[in-house]
């Protein structure tokens, strides 16, 4: 009778990786061992990188009215502020009008 093989989280992977890495850093595995856990511990975190890929793809994305998805930001956009565009604030150092070249309005002159 086959039994059913439990499906291993990302965390418990996360803490197997650092179970084989803190094995790792004691160093009182013979070579062949340290290689061995080396081999697994890479392979283990190869595929919790893809994972991460993954969701992290998944969290990029979002669903429209429609049910379609599409990117969270358009190229160009700068969410930056929690998705709220800039709000009308602005540097103080941004010339207000960038077609000016009216020195009298720097803070400082030269000698």
């Amino acid at each position: 009778m086959a039994t059913a093989r439990k499906k291993v989280t990302f965390e418990e992977q996360m803490a197997q990786l650092q179970t084989i890495v803190n094995n790792l850093q004691q160093g009182d595995l013979s070579l062949e061992d340290a290689l061995k856990n080396f081999k697994e511990g890479t392979k283990l975190a190869n595929k919790l990188q893809t994972q991460l890929d993954k969701s992290q793809k998944t969290l990029a994305q979002l669903v429209d009215e429609n049910g379609n998805v599409k990117p969270a930001e358009e190229k160009g956009e700068d969410l930056a502020n929690n998705g709220v565009k800039n709000q009308g604030y602005q540097s103080e150092f941004v010339d207000k009008a960038d077609d000016q070249d009216d020195d009298d309005n720097l803070p400082f002159k030269d000698a």
